[in-house]
């Protein structure tokens, strides 16, 4: 009796075994491809999975209608083939159960750990009633942006000082949900210019994961970068992903250029340069500040970073590019090159510039100081700065003429005294006349006034 028994266990289980088997092969079918097309039955849904794409360490829930009361056995079968089973029982039919799955302490205390088809079966006795199935991935979908530090606005580009901000986003492929720090063991890493491998921490305050690229000002990655990154979650939650699209650029800093000209004898500002004059050139070169720039970037240009100044003079068409005067079809020349040496502080940098003889320009035009400095980062940063300084008038002179003619004595006798001062091509005359009267004139003159008035009072017609 005991062995009919079990012979007739041992083949209820496999029948179980056997229909177990084609309804697998057939929720395969029904769930890997896509040109496979059953028809819909009115039947009420004995199993169902929701959700039935989860990413592994998620959960679902198992529902479970009966078609009639009684005790049933729900088996869930992994990837792999291992089962977990929950007994359900129902006082009616159409009674509706859930059993969460996924979850290592309640339902059926198992874990979705492994990728690709859970198939989901319903079984009362040695009869499989219902079965259905959900499908585990362990993907991350990868996006990032890019921004700058101080002003986060979007950028392709930095110059040394400035900080690259670049910001990752991991999403699960099943659900779209974000992964956050929460998350048992997130994580992300991205490779940084020089080709490291760097982590992007949580930022509490914008909510997402990134981290600073700061250049110094000797900084030696810089050109092109394309971002790798990897992203992980505690479950086995993975992603990949390299930016294609147009690189993020890093290029050597602009450093800041200003120029001040003293005349070298007055120690007066130099507005314009005559031949023979000494020029005095000051010239201050500073790395150039931003809304967060990378701590000690900012400060003067000196030798302690490899600094070199120099300021040429000339005139006309300067061609930045091979550092030229004139040349070709344009007008220019050089008439000087001179080495600025250090003051010691604060970035100035001086030097003098003397010719005994200075060409004489075309109409219009001036003559023009460029200053150059570089430092000693690879590639250098380099500054430039150019000054217009205009042809001095030439000087004048001053001359006094005097001229004195005499005539008779019935002459008023003049004398003309003339200056003439010349300056920037203005001649201006002053001319002063003296003019004298003789005594016998006005003695003559005395006598001729008395006599009309007594002829006056002679002739006087009665009233």
């Amino acid at each position: 009796m005991h062995a009919d028994h079990f012979a007739k266990s041992r083949a209820a289980s496999a029948g179980r075994a056997v229909i177990r088997s084609f309804l697998v092969v057939l929720l395969s079918l029904i769930v890997l491809s896509p040109f496979v097309t059953l028809t819909a039955s009115a039947q009420t849904q004995i199993v169902g999975a929701t959700p039935g794409y989860v990413n592994l360490g998620m959960t679902t829930s198992v529902a479970v209608t009966a078609p009639a009361s009684g005790s049933y056995t729900v088996v869930v079968q992994k990837p792999s083939g291992a089962e977990s089973s929950a007994d359900l029982t129902f006082t009616a039919g159409g009674q509706t159960q859930n059993v969460t799955y996924g979850n290592a302490t309640t339902g059926f205390q198992s874990v979705i750990d492994q990728v690709g088809t859970y198939n989901v079966f319903v079984e009362q006795g040695s009869q499989v009633v219902g079965s259905t199935s959900f499908y585990a991935t362990n993907r991350l979908i990868i996006t990032m942006d890019m921004v700058t530090a101080g002003t986060c606005i979007f950028v392709q580009g930095i110059s040394r000082g400035e900080q690259f901000i670049p910001r990752f986003y991991a999403h699960y492929a099943s659900n779209d949900a974000p992964l956050t720090a929460s998350i048992k063991g997130a994580s992300i890493n991205f490779t940084t210019p020089s080709g490291q491998v760097d982590n992007a921490p949580w930022d509490s305050y914008s909510s997402l994961f990134d981290n600073a690229v700061s250049p110094n000002w000797n900084y030696t990655f810089v050109g092109s970068w394309n971002p790798e990154v990897n992203a992980s979650d505690g479950y086995g939650n993975f992603g990949t992903f390299t930016y294609t699209g147009s690189p993020f650029v890093i290029t050597p800093a602009q450093l800041s250029t200003s120029i001040v000209l003293v005349d070298t004898a007055t120690g007066h500002n130099l507005t314009s340069l005559a031949s023979g004059e000494g020029m005095t050139i000051m010239a201050t070169v500073t790395y150039p500040t931003n809304a967060e720039p990378v701590s000690g970037f900012v400060g003067p240009l000196s030798p302690a970073r490899g600094g070199a100044v120099t300021a040429e003079l000339g005139w006309g068409y300067y061609n930045s590019t091979s550092g030229t005067f004139g040349g070709g079809k344009t007008q220019g020349a050089s008439l000087g090159t001179v080495p600025l040496t250090y003051s010691g502080h604060n970035g100035t940098w001086t030097g003098q510039f003397q010719s005994a003889s200075l060409p004489t320009l075309p109409a219009g035009a001036t003559y023009e100081l460029v200053v150059s400095s570089t430092d000693g980062a690879s590639p250098a940063n380099e500054g430039f700065a150019m000054a217009q300084i205009a042809p001095a008038v030439a000087g004048g002179s001053v001359t006094q003429t005097q001229t004195v003619t005499q005539v008779s004595s019935s002459t008023v006798v003049s004398t003309a005294t003339t200056l003439t001062t010349v300056l920037s091509s203005t001649t201006q005359t002053v001319v002063s006349s003296v003019q004298s009267i003789p005594t016998v004139v006005y003695a003559a003159l005395a006598i001729l006034l008395i006599l009309g008035l007594i002829i006056g009072l002679v002739i006087r017609p009665p009233r």
